[in-house]
């Protein structure tokens, strides 16, 4: 599969070399010997494989499969920080806790702690579901965490003493919204959703599998046997995919998507007003993908980009 689409496509020229401050990212430290066991065990990714040179996406589930949040999850120097939504931060916190209290380690809301910035290259990127792998750049204590990304796109990440260093190196970019980084990371699929949507979501109806955030062969974590199950023994109907509204209006996590009958056919994940229009990361029924569709009580039409 391909994420890319002519969408896009026509915006690269737009979004290169630009720099966005993400505020709205906040930053679960974890910290102490057993940071990784605790990790490994609670995670929908493979923490084995999230080192100094690579990080990952994760979900956090309850034990019946249902994501608490979705989340970048990396090492920084000898700590692992969890990357997240901000409203999603205590919620997770206290789930992680509840387990953490077996093992020698320590979670720490460190929001404050550290500056993050996204950012784009000059010249544009590759984006297909080959390239799971996100990579990661230590740059001498400022990291560097490259996404999939069909607009070369990383995240740069300090300690906040070490701010001003950071924005010296964003020296010649474009300051952009957060509207901008919203559509570059929609249009690589990432399925981050806000505290509304804790519980409500499985992995593999936002696609988190789609984009190695999940794995299959890790052993047990919690709410593992429910998403193994889905994917190993039950068929898969419901896939994530992206739409665009020709306007700009206001949509909500969970808006229903309904299709020419006025049926509920999925709804909606994350959404970003971008260049005049409204773009879409939808849960969608696969039986939907040829139908004409709208989003939320007012039924905006919506269609898909391909």
């Amino acid at each position: 599969m391909n994420f890319t689409n002519q969408d896009a496509i026509q915006h690269i020229p737009q979004l290169q070399n630009i720099a966005c401050e993400l505020g709205s990212f906040g930053v679960l430290e974890v910290s102490g010997d057993d940071s990784l066991k605790l990790l490994q065990g609670q995670l929908t990714c493979d923490m084995e494989h999230v080192k100094d040179n690579q990080a990952s996406i994760g979900g956090l589930c309850s034990v019946k499969g249902r994501l608490h949040s979705v989340f970048y999850v990396m090492q920084f120097q000898q700590n692992y920080l969890l990357l997240m939504p901000k409203g999603n931060l205590h919620h997770v916190q206290e789930t992680l806790s509840k387990y953490a209290a077996f093992f020698q380690t320590e979670l720490k809301d460190a929001s404050k702690d550290y500056e993050l910035w996204g950012h784009t290259q000059k010249a544009p990127g590759n984006h297909s579901a080959e390239l799971e792998v996100l990579s990661v750049t230590d740059h001498g204590g400022i990291y560097d965490l490259h996404l999939n990304s069909l607009f070369n796109a990383s995240i740069l990440i300090s300690r906040k003493e070490r701010a001003s260093e950071l924005v010296n190196m964003l020296a010649g970019t474009t300051l952009a919204d957060k509207n901008a980084w919203d559509y570059i990371e929609l249009q690589a699929h990432i399925p981050m959703f806000g505290e509304a949507s804790i519980e409500k979501h499985l992995p593999h109806s936002i696609g988190l599998h789609q984009v190695g955030g999940v794995s299959f062969d890790k052993g047990c974590y919690t709410g593992q046997e429910i998403v193994a199950r889905m994917h190993y023994r039950g068929k898969l109907k419901t896939h994530s995919v992206l739409s665009v509204v020709d306007s700009e209006i206001e949509l909500n996590e969970l808006d229903k998507v309904y299709n020419q009958d006025d049926k509920k056919v999925g709804e909606l994940v994350r959404t970003t007003i971008f260049d005049h229009k409204t773009y879409c990361l939808i849960s969608l029924n696969d039986s939907a993908l040829e139908e004409e569709l709208s989003i939320g009580d007012d039924k905006v039409n919506t269609k898909l980009l391909n």
